[in-house]
């Protein structure tokens, strides 16, 4: 009678000696397995302006040729506008702008395309109590735009907006203008949301 008893206890042992997944892990396992820590999206660009009442704060993120802009207007404290959009390029500079003279502020963003030319792209807003419009600046033409090949900076200048690039002559390659540079005059009518080319001038080197 004392046969199962041993059959039982060498079962027993067999059951405790036996490997528990459970109780051990890999820690080579652990580490393929585990979550990844989520990293901060770099922020390429921030500024912050105040014309009058009113207060903008500007930010890109991201890295590469798209970037998402981040933008929030506040007037008296009280949020006008926030907005997120996708922009082509590196902002450069933002300035704030009353170039008509009314009760509507502009901001201005001055992006460069990614590409080997750095085209400039002029990124305009006019904001009133109603939320804000889209300005536009047109394309280069006619004599203006003879010897473009992008490379553009811009700026303000009193009530005037600025556009300032190398003139390419026809043997120039891309990496050396010779034919110096023009400036490109721009002013904003009011009412308008389209700016208007007023003037150019070339200036030698």
């Amino acid at each position: 009678m004392k046969a199962p008893v041993v059959s039982l206890l060498l079962v027993s042992l067999m059951a405790c000696d036996a490997p528990r997944a459970t109780e051990a892990s890999d820690p080579a396992t652990l580490r393929a397995t585990a979550t990844p820590i989520a990293t901060a999206t770099p922020v390429s660009f921030r500024k912050e302006l105040r014309e009058g009442a009113h207060r903008f704060v500007l930010q890109t993120t991201g890295e590469g040729t798209q970037r998402q802009m981040e933008l929030r207007v506040e007037k008296n404290g009280r949020e006008l506008v926030t907005n997120t959009q996708t922009v082509e390029g590196t902002v450069e500079d933002a300035v704030v702008t009353n170039l008509n003279n009314d009760d509507s502020p502009e901001l201005l963003v001055f992006i460069a395309d990614a590409g080997s030319g750095s085209y400039g792209q002029l990124l305009g807003y006019e904001f009133n109590d109603q939320g804000r419009r889209a300005l536009s600046l047109p394309e280069l033409s006619g004599a203006a735009a003879k010897g473009y090949q992008g490379h553009d900076t811009f700026k303000v200048e009193g009530q005037e907006v600025v556009r300032t690039f190398p003139i390419f002559l026809d043997a120039d390659p891309n990496c050396c203008p010779s034919g110096g540079q023009r400036s490109v005059l721009y002013k904003l009518p009011t009412g308008s949301t389209v700016f208007q080319q007023v003037n150019y001038r070339n200036q030698t080197r």
